[in-house]
């Protein structure tokens, strides 16, 4: 039976709209920006602790400005209204590992918004400022350091870089391996465990994740070889371990994630399109 003229009409809108949706980028419902973390203001800390309290167990505020004291930036998520609804720190320095020195960016807890996950704000903004550190240094080696007690950190250095360790795929070499210990031990030292490549703190003051954010199931682990590597490597995450983890910066890496972004929306575009084309035979 043919739709009469305005239920014909109400589905192509419906349709449209997906496709407006789609269309926007899909970093543009989070504003990201990255400031000195003395630019911050009190009344900002008390709004990013209220939001990071609410993951996070074993934490305090006096916890939370000590770590924000020992970074140099801070990456703010804020949404359309002006609202804090996430943020990442950074610091860095010049590390030297068995005589050559390395630039290492050190990113510490990121938080997003469970209303907010998917979106690729953070990790632009987050490319924006380890691309910018290696156009300083061209010439020189650039890493990302990353400690990590939950899957979807890990898989922000997994998913967007081309060389990082440890991973599923390959064994971490001796030269990677060497730079994990080192770069654990110039900002964790005596934390690290060069047999686990864990970093173990102290359970009783370490936060950890609460247990509702971001479980693992077991068809998560079938269906991702990254989620169940991370897992194996790191079983007691909800403990609060710590998987050390290594990026090399490189120029690609102004290609590849862009690029995995508009293939994932093509995707998605493609889906709504056969959608509207079935429903257009009907």
């Amino acid at each position: 039976m043919r739709l009469s003229f305005f239920q014909d009409y109400r589905r192509k809108s419906a349709f449209k709209g997906k496709i407006l949706t789609m269309m926007k980028l899909p970093w543009s419902k989070l504003h990201a920006t990255t400031i000195r973390i003395e630019k911050l203001t009190e009344q900002q800390i008390g709004r990013l602790f209220y939001l990071y309290q609410h993951y996070y167990e074993n934490t305090s505020i006096e916890v939370f400005e000590r770590d924000l004291s020992n970074k140099t930036h801070i990456i703010l998520l804020k949404n359309k209204k002006g609202r804090e609804q996430g943020f990442s720190t950074l610091t860095r320095k010049d590390i030297e590992v068995d005589g050559k020195i390395y630039h290492v960016l050190y990113s510490g807890d990121t938080i997003i918004s469970p209303d907010y996950w998917g979106t690729a704000a953070l990790t632009m903004e987050f490319l924006k400022n380890i691309i910018s550190a290696k156009f300083k240094r061209p010439f020189s080696p650039v890493y990302w350091f990353l400690i990590s007690k939950g899957y979807k950190t890990y898989l922000l250095l997994a998913n967007n870089f081309i060389n990082y360790y440890p991973r599923f795929d390959r064994q971490t070499p001796l030269r990677e391996a060497q730079m994990i210990e080192g770069f654990s031990d110039s900002f964790f030292p005596g934390v690290y465990n060069n047999q686990t490549g864990l970093l173990k703190f102290d359970r009783s003051s370490h936060e950890k994740l609460k247990s509702f954010v971001a479980p693992i199931t077991e068809e998560m682990k079938t269906k991702y070889p990254k989620i169940a590597f991370f897992e194996k490597v790191n079983p007691e995450w909800m403990a609060g371990d710590e998987l050390a983890c290594i990026g090399r910066v490189e120029f690609g890496l102004l290609i590849v994630h862009p690029l995995k972004v508009l293939l994932k929306k093509g995707k998605k575009l493609k889906a709504i399109g056969l959608e509207f084309l079935e429903n257009l035979a009907k």
